[in-house]
C-alpha cells in the first residue's frame, strides 16, 4: 500500500489549493486538491509533509499538526493510506523567489491558489474529499476515514467511530482486571474488559500511539533439541479459571514494568519470556539456546477485551532431556502437567481440534502447533 501525505496550508480562512493540471496521465487531473506527496523510504510523514511542501509550493513549514488519516481504496490502482495535515505556521524558504500570498505562487503539477473556505464545496473536488474537508475546516481532530472508489465513482465512505476520555465510564477496577462503558455515538455503548488503567485505555489511544504500544504479556513456542532425538513442542496443562478446565496452553505470563527498563537493551518480549519459561517449567535460559519473535502483537479476543499478547520462540539445545518443575508458579498458577509432542503427534492434534482428552486448546496452543508442524521454527 503507498504511503503518501496531504497538507492544506491556513492563512485567514483560506486553504491553499492546488489545480492538478499539468503532469501527463494524473489519475488527480481537473481536481482540486491540497499539497503532498508519497513517502520515501525510511521517512516519517512529518518529514515527508515538510519536504513535499517544500517542493511544491516553496513553503518551509514552522507549524503544522496531525488531523488523522484516510484509507483509500483504489481500483484500478493501488490502494493509499494519506497521513492528513493542516499548516497554520510557514515561510518562504531561502530558494523560493516570491514572499506572501499576493505573490505567485507556482508549482510544476499545477496551479496553486488561495480558496476562502466557503468557496472551497464549488470546487471540482474528488466526492470523497468532501467527507474530510469539512469536519477539517470545523476545526475537528483524529479524522479516520476509509473511501471506497472504482475509477472516479465513490462506492463507499466509512467513518472510524469517535472515542473519547469523556465517554467512557469506569465499572469496575480490579488488580488484574478493569471494566469499561464505551459511549461511541448518541446512545450507543460498547462494554470492554481491559488490563489497562483509564488513563491507557487502547481504544483511546492515538494512531501513533497504538503503534507504539507494548504487549500486555507474552506466550512462548518451546522447541527442545536434544542430541540423538527427534525435536519436540513443549506444552504444559494449565488450569484457566474461565473455563474450569486444565487447558493445553504455552508457557506465558504478563510484562512487568522492569521488562522494558532493563540495562541490556533486550527487548522486553524476550525478558518476560525467559522468566516465564523459568517459573513454569523450570528450565533456565542458556547461551546455547536461542529466542526469535513469532508476532510482536496479537489481541487475544477484540470482541470483548483490549487484551494482547507477543508470540516468541524459544528453541532449548541440550544433550539430553531437561528436568521440569512447578516450583516456580506464582499467585493462582496451577499446572497440572508436561507435555512433549513430534511433529507427527502435533499434527494429529491440531487435525483433532481437541487434546488427548477431548478437552479444546486456546488459539495460542494452535499458533504453537502450526509453528512447529510448518516448520517455520528451524
Amino acid at each position: 500500500m503507498i504511503e503518501s501525505t496531504l497538507c492544506y496550508l491556513e492563512q485567514d480562512g483560506k486553504y491553499l489549493m492546488l489545480y492538478r493540471n499539468k503532469k501527463k496521465q494524473d489519475p488527480n487531473a481537473g481536481k482540486w486538491i491540497g499539497v503532498g506527496g508519497k513517502l520515501e523510504a525510511g521517512e516519517t510523514p512529518e518529514e515527508c509533509v515538510v519536504r513535499e511542501v517544500r517542493e511544491e509550493t516553496g513553503y518551509e513549514l514552522t507549524e503544522f499538526t496531525y488531523r488523522g488519516k484516510i484509507v483509500f481504496w483504489l481500483d484500478p490502482w493501488e490502494d493509499e493510506i494519506t497521513y492528513l495535515f493542516t499548516a497554520t505556521g510557514f515561510r518562504r524558504s531561502e530558494n523560493a523567489s516570491s514572499e506572501g500570498e499576493d505573490k505567485e505562487l507556482s508549482c510544476e503539477e499545477g496551479e496553486l491558489r488561495w480558496v476562502p473556505f466557503e468557496e472551497i464545496p464549488g470546487l471540482s473536488l474528488w466526492e470523497g474529499d468532501r467527507y474530510f474537508l469539512g469536519p477539517l475546516m470545523e476545526g475537528k481532530q483524529n479524522i479516520d476515514l476509509e473511501l471506497k472508489y472504482q475509477n472516479d465513482k465513490l462506492l463507499y465512505v466509512t467513518e472510524k467511530p469517535s472515542l473519547t476520555l469523556e465517554g467512557v465510564t469506569e465499572l469496575m477496577n480490579k488488580r488484574f482486571l478493569n471494566f469499561y462503558d464505551l459511549s461511541y455515538a448518541p446512545g450507543r455503548h460498547y462494554f470492554v474488559a481491559s488490563r489497562h488503567e483509564l488513563s491507557d485505555l487502547v481504544p483511546l489511544k492515538s494512531d501513533r500511539e497504538f503503534e507504539q504500544m507494548q504487549p500486555d504479556a507474552v506466550g512462548c513456542v518451546v522447541i527442545l533439541e536434544c542430541e540423538g532425538e527427534e525435536p519436540r513442542l513443549l506444552l504444559l496443562r494449565e488450569m484457566r479459571y474461565p473455563t474450569g478446565q486444565f487447558l493445553l496452553g504455552v508457557p506465558a505470563g504478563l510484562l512487568d514494568a522492569e521488562d522494558a527498563e532493563n540495562e541490556e537493551g533486550e527487548l522486553p518480549i524476550y525478558r518476560a519470556a525467559k522468566r516465564e519459561l523459568l517459573e513454569e517449567t523450570g528450565i533456565a535460559f542458556r547461551p546455547e539456546d536461542s529466542i526469535c519473535t513469532v508476532n510482536p502483537f496479537l489481541f487475544s479476543s477484540p470482541g470483548m477485551t483490549d487484551e494482547s499478547n507477543a508470540m516468541v520462540q524459544i528453541t532449548i539445545r541440550r544433550s539430553k532431556m531437561p528436568e521440569f518443575s512447578r516450583e516456580g508458579n506464582v499467585g493462582g498458577e496451577c499446572i497440572g502437567g508436561f507435555c512433549l509432542y513430534t511433529k507427527q503427534e502435533a499434527k494429529e492434534l491440531l487435525s483433532k481440534g481437541t487434546d488427548e482428552t477431548g478437552i479444546y486448546y486456546s488459539v495460542y496452543t494452535w499458533l504453537a502447533f502450526m509453528t512447529f508442524v510448518s516448520g517455520l521454527w528451524s
